[in-house]
């Protein structure tokens, strides 16, 4: 499961970097920095350079394993419901003697 998920996070993490880097986007992050009041615009850039910095170092390593928490907890709910299914159906009694 974990190739799978890193599999996905690395598709993922493409995209997302690849949308980061559109134009629009960029005028979109200067346009909210504008919007902090003058005097805090500067520590505003500050952290969301500081934000960007601690996501292109462990932003995949974190995409990964919250996938992987995703695909276990799909694979715990799909096993659930089978032997429910399997329950109602009554192949999960015990045989009669």
């Amino acid at each position: 499961m974990s190739r799978i998920a890193a599999w996905l996070a690395r598709r993922l993490w493409f995209a997302m970097l690849w949308l980061m880097r559109r134009p629009w986007m960029r005028r979109l992050q200067r346009w909210t920095i504008s919007r902090v009041p003058p005097e805090r615009r500067d520590a505003a850039r500050r952290s969301m350079y500081r934000q960007d910095r601690f996501a292109r170092r462990h932003g995949l390593r974190v995409l990964t394993f919250a996938i992987t928490l995703l695909l276990g907890s799909l694979l715990l709910t799909l096993f659930w419901f089978l032997g429910l299914a399997l329950y109602e159906a009554g192949a999960l009694t015990p045989p009669e003697r």
